[in-house]
This record gives C-alpha cells, structure tokens and sequence, in this order.
C-alpha cells in the first residue's frame, strides 16, 4: 500500500486548493477523494485502523501515478506538532514537499473571513488577531519551514507565492510538474475555476449541515464523488456566505506587520522569496 511523495503542507488560505487541483490534471497524478485528509496530524496514524485509512485514500492510483496530500495543517505551528517527524518515519524516503504562501496580512484577512464563515470565531478582525495567535504565527513561514528544511533539507522543499502562482496558474503549474519529473508537456491548460474562496462559499448549516455531518453521507456518498465534484455540487446548490467583514484598521496593519517583520526577512534572506509590493 502506497503513500504519498508529495505534500502540500500550506499556507492556510494560499491557495492550497487550487494548486492541488491543477497538479492533479497531470495524467501522471493521482487525484485522491479526499485533498486534505491531515493524516499526519496525530499519532493515530501510526495504528493499523489510522495508516489503513491513510493508505486507502491513495488505493484506487495506478502504480505509475505520484501521490499527493494536501493538508494546510502540515504548516499550523504550534496547534499541530509532530508533522514533520511523523511524515519522515512514515512516508518514502525521497518524498518532497511544496509550501505555497501569500502575502502575510492579505493571508490573516482571509482567515479570519473564513474562520468568520464556520463560525470559529465571532469577533473583529482587530480583536481576534491580537486574542488568537494562530494568525500571526500562521503567517510566520520561515518559522514552519524551519522543521522541514531540518528534517528532508531544503533541495527537497519547493517554496511558492500565491500571488505568482494565481498571475499564471499553468506555467506555475508545469515548472512544478518539471520539478517533480514529470512531463510538464502532458499538463492541460488550467482550470480557471477558483478554489475555497470565502467571498460567496457555500454555507453548510441547517438541513445541509446535518446531511453533511451524517455517517452515511460521510461514509457512503461521500466517497463516490471527487473533491472537485462536490465542490462544483455545492457552489451550484448551497447558499452563499455574506460578504467579507470590515478590514483590520491601520494601526493593526502596522501592529501585524512588526509582528512578522523578523521572520518575513528571514524568508527572503533564507529562502530567495521576492518582497510583496
């Protein structure tokens, strides 16, 4: 039973999604019914019950076909520890992993907007980035890549920009494909549709929160469409989330922006990523 060679380990809200899909219009990647399954999360995977449901996303692949995992969690410094010890005792040896990151202050307003939308949080964006510090800590990327760089080195690591990857989402696309060893000539254009946006996402409360959460839609129906399926599914049917809420002021911008100063030097010293304009 085969694991992944890829992971997409982040960041949350940097287009993770998109990029996913695109791989996987490569004939030569397996597209998974499950994007973001976080397996490597929690020890469970380590059980027999844990790394059989790991393995058993990745069953229907051909044996030719790469594998990937595409789970922001693998990023979510310090909620989520262990990762990456996890990933290098359980995966292939040569497996490789992708960090497609955004501007930091535009990446805290998307959180927080889609943590607005599942109700996870229910204050202002000025309040709850100073009350919560997963959203600073989230955007300190050379921080989460730290652990990565140390455990496979960083020839093993490719680093993206959203905002690079969303100008050309093909040529981002293929010169991944290329660092993969794949054919980036067998890549189809690219699908224009976008991924996991807050702005106009579909709601899952009420009656379709509970044929969401309902063991035999999770179990039996679930499983018999592709992500991209029930994503298409639920934009056309579902209702749609409000607009985005207030912006942060001025003054949490520029409190944000200390906050990261030191470590977004460091991703450009460290990791030749060009400064956002």
């Amino acid at each position: 039973m085969r694991l992944p060679q890829l992971l997409i380990i982040g960041a949350m809200k940097s287009g993770t999604t998109g990029l996913f899909f695109d791989l996987c219009l490569h004939p030569e990647v397996f597209e998974p019914d499950v994007k973001e399954p976080h397996a490597l999360c929690s020890d469970e995977v380590f059980t027999d019950q844990g790394r059989a449901a790991y393995t058993g996303i990745y069953s229907a692949a051909a044996p030719s076909q790469l594998l990937c995992d595409a789970s922001t969690g693998y990023s979510k410094l310090p909620d989520h520890t262990g990762v990456v010890e996890r990933a290098v005792k359980l995966l292939p040896d040569d497996f490789r992993a992708v960090y497609i990151l955004r501007e930091p202050i535009d990446r805290i307003i998307s959180q927080h907007h889609h943590e607005m939308v599942e109700h996870t949080v229910t204050v202002g964006i000025d309040e709850a980035v100073r009350n919560f510090p997963r959203y600073v800590q989230f955007s300190r990327y050379a921080s989460q890549l730290d652990p990565w760089a140390e455990a496979i080195g960083r020839d093993r690591i490719r680093v993206l920009r959203f905002e690079d990857y969303t100008a050309n989402r093909r040529g981002v696309t293929a010169e991944l494909c290329t660092w993969l060893g794949l054919d980036a000539s067998l890549l189809p254009p690219a699908d224009s549709t976008i991924h996991n946006q807050a702005s106009g996402k579909p709601v899952l409360t009420g009656f379709w929160g509970r044929v969401a959460n309902h063991p035999l839609y999770r179990n039996y129906v679930r499983p018999l469409a592709s992500p991209r399926v029930r994503n298409a599914l639920q934009r056309a049917i579902l209702p749609k989330v409000p607009g985005r809420p207030d912006p942060p002021t001025a003054e949490t911008v520029a409190w944000l922006r200390e906050q990261l100063k030191d470590d977004t030097a460091r991703l450009q010293a460290e990791w030749s990523v060009p400064a956002w304009e």
